[in-house]
This record gives C-alpha cells, structure tokens and sequence, in this order.
C-alpha cells in the first residue's frame, strides 16, 4: 500500500476530530484467567463513539505484577484482509506475555477499513474521524482502570492501526511512548490506490490531509516513538518511510528490519518490547 510522497503536510488542528470527554462505558462479554493474566473481552461506547470490541488484559489480580498500578499500553492492529490476525487479536500474544511485567493492555478493534470501506470525502472524512475519536475513548478507559499509572502510557499500532495511533499521540499528550509499524504517510496514498474513490484525487487529498499521519507526528516531539519499517515491504517504499521519520522529528528512532516484510518479525516485536520496558519503566520481558 504505497505512493510516492507528493505535498507537504498541513497544521494540525484538534478541534477537526471533536473527542469526546464522557468515560466510555463498558460491557464485558467474557474474562479468562490463566498464567498469571487476565484477558477480558469487552465492548465500550461514549458519546460520539460507536460500540467497539477490545480486549483488557491485565495482570492477575494477587500476583506480584498486579501488587501496584503499572504501564498502560493501547494496541491498534493492522489491515491485511483474509489474515487471522488483521483485527483486534494481533497483538494478544504481546500483551499477554508484557501483563506478566505488569503491563495493562487495551486492544481495540477498528471499523475504517476493516468493517466499511473507503469511498468518497463524504464517507472517508468522517469514519477516520470516528476512529480516530474510538482510540481516544480507549485511552480514556485505559487511563481509568486501577491497575494503570495514567502517567505512564502508550501507544502501539500497525499499519492503518499506526496511522491512527500517530494522529492520537500527536493529540494527545497523556501518552508518553509510541511505537508505529508499517505505515504510510497519507490516508489517500491508501486509499485512492487500493479502493474505487469517487472524488478527484487532488481533492481527496487535500480533504484527508488535516488527518494524515505527517500532518500529526511532528506534535510528537519531544516524546520517544519507534518507528519500524521492513526492508521487503511491497506497500511502503523506502522514500515514504524517510518522510515519515522526518516527520516524527529527532526524538523518533527509525528501524528497518532487512529480513521482514510488512508484517515485520520477531527481531521487530523484541525491539518494540524493549522500547517499551525501557520508556514505560517495567522489566523487559524474557
């Protein structure tokens, strides 16, 4: 999913995405227990914000990791259609194994483009919006629950996932780390590649720029993000992930992982979790 970088980005203005305030309120499904951690499926909703399934995994409650409030970490997943991880159980493995470092995990499912797809400015411009809205309310959840220092946050995501998760940390100052595989620079270099879009394609841009990821990552600074590309990657050239970096600024650290491809690998998920343990202050994990 690529193009090439094409205009500068523009100013980033908060007030597009109109986050809701209201805790989300929450329905559990199901919890399970087991190795120490809890897993609990849930449903959460808020003003503005649409019923969205994730996952809470925490530590268990009575073991050492769960003795004291610990790290938060919001997961956003990646899109690859008919794969078994492109929704919210992409990174249930990770979290699991970082609960057992008393890392609380909130994993969220995504609508825009898993559930409905691109199509106009009229459609586009408001579903990334509302997902966009759906990760802060996540972060609102997750900042609330008792096993969680809110003062120490982050923010992981892949592909569109770390699109969104790149506008979010550049709008939201709580969290304090962010990690971003795979992604591109610009909703429409997807967008207008991969689907039928009715608009013109400069006006498509220009529509979708206020919420690009370039437009959003230099907020970021002086934050620490991870940015992490793969050298074989089909839909993310080697020139936009150059931009990206520049975007994030001199804090970012750019990896390319030369034996991965989009989906990156294990060499990829051990960096992540050793960004991680050393941003959020938990031990890194075995």
């Amino acid at each position: 999913m690529s193009t090439e970088p094409s205009t500068s980005p523009v100013a980033a203005d908060p007030s597009i995405f109109a986050f809701a305030t209201a805790p989300p309120e929450v329905t559990v499904a199901g919890t399970e227990t087991a190795n120490g951690v809890t897993t609990t499926d849930l449903l959460f909703e808020a003003e503005g914000v649409e019923p969205t399934e994730a996952y809470l995994v925490t530590p268990e409650a009575g073991t050492p990791a769960a003795a004291q409030p610990g790290p938060g970490i919001i997961w956003f997943h990646w899109v690859e259609y008919g794969a078994p991880t492109s929704n919210r159980t992409e990174f249930l493995p990770e979290a699991q194994a970082l609960a057992a470092q008393g890392v609380t995990s909130l994993l969220v499912q995504g609508t825009m483009p898993w559930l409905t797809q691109p199509e106009s400015i009229a459609h586009d411009v408001p579903a990334v919006q509302a997902d966009v809205r759906m990760l802060r309310s996540g972060l609102d959840l997750l900042a609330a629950r008792p096993e969680v220092d809110p003062t120490r946050l982050a923010s992981v995501g892949h592909d569109f996932g770390g699109m969104y998760s790149s506008v979010v940390f550049g709008a939201d100052d709580r969290l304090q780390a962010l990690v971003v595989m795979t992604p591109t620079a610009r909703w429409a270099d997807w967008f207008y590649r991969y689907w039928q879009i009715s608009d013109p394609e400069a006006d498509y841009d220009a529509a979708m720029a206020p919420m690009d990821p370039v437009t959003w990552l230099p907020l970021a600074a002086p934050r620490p993000v991870l940015l992490q590309f793969a050298a074989n990657d089909q839909y993310v050239s080697a020139d936009v992930a150059a931009e990206i970096s520049a975007a994030a600024g001199d804090t970012a650290r750019t990896e390319t992982y030369p034996d991965a491809s989009h989906e990156l690998d294990e060499a990829a998920r051990a960096d992540r979790d050793a960004f991680l343990a050393e941003e959020l202050g938990f031990p890194q994990p075995d």
